[in-house]
Order: C-alpha cells, then structure tokens, then sequence
C-alpha cells in the first residue's frame, strides 16, 4: 500500500546490530517490551521473520521488530538479517509499521491509538485517508477515532491502567479531560481497586461533587487521610475497600443522607420484623411513603403475620419511622 502509488523497494540485507538505534520509536506500535518468549524462541531455531528497518540519519531506524531485535540483542549477536526499505517515505513506514502488527494480532487500545496517531502525523496533509485506516483494520468513525487518539497521549498510568483493563476506553475519555495529576490519581486509586465502571464513575463523580461544594482540588479529597487509611488498610480486600470508599465519601457528600439511612437501619433491626416482612423507607429518603411487603405461602403463615402487624403498630420504633423522616430517624426528644 504505497502513499503515492509506487511500489517501495525492498531488500534483505546482513545489518551490524550496532548500527540500528533502538531507541529511536517513532514507528512503535506494540506496547509490549519484554522480549523473554522470543530471547528463547530465536535462540532455538534462529530470526525466522526479519525485521523492517529503514536507512536513518545515523544508521537504521526500527519500522517493525523492536522485541526481535531486542532479543537478538540480549542473545549477543553481532548482526541480523533484516528487510530495508528504499525510499519509504514516513508515511510508507507508517502503514507498513501498522500492518506488520493489526494484520497479524487485534490491537489493544493504546496499540490502536499509537496506529491512528502515526498515520495522521505523517499522512499528507495531516489526515490519512479512511480507506486507508479501514485496509488496516482500525476504526474510522471519526468520534471514535478521535477519542481513540487522545488514549496514547494520557499519562503513563492511566496508560498502564488501560493495559490492564482495570480503566475502561469509556473511563479513560473521562479522567483523560482532567488535569495530569488528577487522572494518575484516580487511576492509581481503580488499578488498586479493580472495580466495576459503574462503582468507579460513582467514586468520581462524589469526589468532584465534594470538591466543589466544600471549594477544594479533587486531589485533596482523594489524599483525604481516612480514604488514605481505607486504601493502605491491609487486612481489607479489594471488595471491602470499595464498599468502605464508597461509603465514606457518601458520607462526606450527603451526611444527612447517610445519618438518616443508618438511623433508619437501626430501627428496622430493633424491630425485628423477621424474614416474612420486608419494610423500605421512601426512595432517597425524600418522600414520605413507606412500603411494607408480607411474604407468605399459607393461611397461618398469614395469621402470624396479622398478629406481628398488630404488634408493628403498637411498637415505639414504627412510631418512630413514620413521624422521624424531619429529624433522620433520630430519636425524638423527651419532653
């Protein structure tokens, strides 16, 4: 697939591994460094696919084959056989860099970004065509290819966290809108907890609720000392953190909420209603009808819940749930 219609020239020729620079990436599309499978695979039975390499300024530049050539390198070999390209134009280089790994192997998400970035750096006029993204098999939807592009721009962790699939391609386009600091902490923070999108955009959204209503960096309620504690807490699993950190900021975000939902916690165990009666407060404790359910499969079944009911209404607690919802369910003051 040559940018201007001709055909690139292509040798394979004997290369002194001295004079290629591996730390020249700009064609790098693969995220993975190790080279240990292949530092065994080569050893055994030799460089089977050479590498790509194009002449440089000062030697060869890597177009595909960054981990061969580590692994020959580890080997201690003094030379290689590679492929050379002759007057590739970057943008050549570009789509032969890409095929050399989407044609071969899905791309994860970074490895895509790198791929879209590559081809509009070095397309002419800055834009590669469609039908040249599609023959590579990446996106071109123009949304999704844009988002897709900012993900190889993001801060090593959040890098690493989407590597790991522990932050999602949607939680990325989020926290990939904040300020550097802030998006390695929250992805530090989700590489820990290794929980679901939805707990983490609940997580995000009440530290950003609690940064404005209390006027502070959202940096500073994610290094709060209790979230901290929570965190490094090591007789807590990943679960229990979660649920804790969630908690707490809860607490900090809705304090009458949450004072008013362990209350109502707290009277509905002293009830002691059973596994037969089910009572649910009103739904974010901002109305003021209750539901009770009775569960029943028999007439006496029945008889012993009329009884308990009898009871649930003379109980002080009820009395209590039902007139409590202006004080949170506290107790009332004796007069």
């Amino acid at each position: 697939m040559a940018s201007d219609g001709e055909v690139t020239e292509e040798c394979d020729r004997l290369i002194p591994l001295v004079d290629i620079d591996p730390r020249d990436e700009r064609f790098r599309i693969t995220t993975r460094r190790a080279s240990d499978d292949l530092h065994l695979s080569i050893g055994r039975l030799g460089l089977r696919v050479p590498p790509l390499v194009v002449p440089g300024a000062a030697g060869f530049i890597i177009v595909s084959g960054f981990r061969r050539i580590a692994a020959c390198q580890g080997l201690g070999w003094d030379s290689i056989r590679a492929r050379v390209l002759q007057k590739a134009s970057p943008y050549e280089c570009t789509l032969k860099a890409i095929a050399a790994n989407s044609l071969e192997r899905p791309l994860n998400l970074i490895e895509t970004s790198r791929a879209l970035r590559l081809l509009d750096q070095y397309a002419p006029g800055g834009q590669a065509p469609p039908e040249h993204a599609a023959a590579l098999g990446l996106p071109t939807h123009a949304g999704l290819a844009a988002r897709l592009k900012t993900l190889c721009g993001l801060p090593a962790e959040v890098q690493d966290a989407i590597l790991e699939e522990t932050v999602s391609f949607a939680m990325a386009c989020e926290i990939g809108r904040m300020e550097e600091g802030l998006a390695v902490d929250f992805a530090r923070l989700f590489r820990q907890l290794k929980t679901s999108l939805n707990k983490q955009r609940e997580i995000l959204t009440l530290v950003a609720e609690i940064a404005r209503r209390e006027g502070i960096n959202p940096r500073q309620v994610l290094t709060e000392d209790r979230l901290s504690r929570l965190r490094d807490a090591q007789d807590l699993d990943r679960n229990q953190k979660t649920q804790r950190i969630r908690k707490l900021l809860r607490q900090r975000r809705f304090p009458a909420l949450v004072a008013a939902e362990d209350n109502f916690q707290s009277l509905r165990q002293r009830l002691a209603l059973g596994s037969n009666l089910q009572l649910v407060p009103p739904r974010d404790f901002e109305g003021t009808r209750f539901t009770l359910t009775l569960n029943f499969e028999s007439v006496e079944e029945v008889s012993r819940l009329r009884v308990k009911l009898d009871e649930l209404v003379d109980h002080p607690d009820f009395k209590t749930l039902l007139t409590g919802k202006g004080r949170g369910f506290g107790e009332a003051p004796v007069p």
